[in-house]
């Protein structure tokens, strides 16, 4: 049975404890309900046009003007992520600043900022480029070289090719640079290498020739010199004191000379270094007459070639031979008799050749030419004329020689 009606002293009291309300606070009251009026009933949305309410729910329309559900801001944003985002953050906007009737500038602000997935910017600032609004969502744009959902993660260019970087690769945040190993220099293009020549730079060598090579350049002398780098100039080089000769050696500017020892029966070899035996040209068992012709072997005191003859009339004597030696001193040829103590001999004297002749007890010295003892091959020739016993038209004429050097 339904309970029975209020009786008319319940209804009196009722009715006067509304009008106390309303007589003290019914704007407050009448606020107060209608706002939760919102909450407890469907708002009917308004319609001005005829197709309005098959359009996308309005925001300003929807929950800045008129205090909005859940479900009415999911009119606005159409999709849940966005809506389940907004409630929450909107609701605080009305804790904050009173609600939509209550025509708060900051509310209005309040809320018109809480779509805006980028409003404050969650995304880092060195590394973004700009923040995009999404439904619910937020997208940052990264600049070049950093990576990562807030663009905060610096990208390694480097481990990829090696940044494209011909030689050598630097990372550092947000970016890289190339750099160029020593003797290459960085292309315009901030990557590519490509080599200096040096060369082209008149000092780099001072007075030596420059040659350029990949990533670095050589300074070159001539033969027998060196390159010294801190006074720029070709120095010459003492091989000398490099070993490089069996027993003697002299040094010279640019060049060095091997020497042997020809008194001991040695001659230079083939290789301008070493020593080896001296080896004579002609037997030594060559005898005709008994006059003797002495050629030193080397100096070494022992004849190369000895030629006995018997000269019975004044005769002129012609000798040629090639010879080559480093010593400064010798004896080269030797020519004379045994009964008149008539002779003639041909040899060095530091470096340059004398000729001695001796006739009728008398002597003669004579030296002159260049020096010789240079190690080169030389022709030498020598003509004599020694009297024969006195008598005819030689009775009384001096012995006489002649000596042509016809190479060196």
């Amino acid at each position: 049975m339904p309970p029975p009606p209020p009786g008319p002293a319940a209804a009196l009291g009722t009715a006067l404890l509304l009008i106390l309300l309303a007589s003290e606070s019914a704007p407050t009251v009448m606020l107060r309900a209608r706002e939760a009026a919102q909450f407890l009933r469907p708002r009917q949305r308004r319609a001005y046009q005829v197709f309005e309410e098959a359009k996308q729910g309005h925001l300003e329309r929807e929950c800045i003007e008129e205090l909005c559900s859940q479900e009415e801001a999911r009119e606005v944003f159409e999709n849940d992520p966005e809506t389940e985002y907004f409630y929450p953050r909107y609701l605080e906007c009305i804790s904050k600043h009173g609600s939509p009737y209550t025509k708060n500038p900051d509310f209005v602000s309040c809320v018109q900022k809480l779509p805006d997935q980028c409003s404050p910017d969650p995304c880092d600032k060195e590394g973004t480029q700009v923040c995009q609004d999404l439904m619910g969502n937020f997208y940052c744009q990264c600049r070049d070289g950093w990576g990562g959902r807030l663009c905060d993660r610096d990208v390694n260019e480097c481990s990829q090719q090696n940044g494209g970087c011909s030689h050598v690769c630097y990372n550092k945040l947000g970016s890289f640079h190339c750099a160029c190993y020593s003797g290459y220099a960085l292309s315009p293009d901030s990557r590519t290498c490509h080599d200096v020549d040096e060369c082209a730079d008149a000092g780099a060598c001072g007075e030596a020739r420059c040659q350029n090579l990949p990533g670095s350049y050589s300074c070159l002398c001539d033969e027998g010199y060196a390159f010294h780098a801190q006074e720029k100039a070709c120095r010459d080089v003492d091989e000398c004191a490099e070993g490089r000769c069996e027993q003697a050696c002299v040094n010279s500017p640019g060049s060095y000379t091997c020497h042997c020892d020809g008194r001991g029966g040695l001659k230079l070899s083939q290789d301008m270094s070493t020593c080896e035996d001296i080896l004579p040209c002609v037997p030594f068992n060559v005898a005709k007459s008994v006059k003797s012709l002495y050629l030193g072997r080397m100096f070494s005191g022992t004849p190369v070639i000895r030629l006995r003859f018997k000269r019975l009339q004044p005769t002129r004597l012609v000798a040629e031979f090639d010879f080559r030696t480093f010593d400064p001193e010798g004896v080269l040829f030797f020519a004379g008799g045994r009964q008149d103590s008539t002779w003639i001999v041909l040899g060095l004297r530091a470096g340059r050749l004398e000729l001695q002749l001796r006739y009728q007890g008398v002597g003669r010295v004579t030296s002159s030419g260049p020096v010789i003892n240079h190690g080169v091959w030389q022709t030498v020739s020598v003509a004599a004329a020694l009297p024969g016993p006195a008598r005819g038209s030689w009775a009384g004429h001096p012995a006489f020689a002649c000596i042509h050097l016809l190479s060196g």
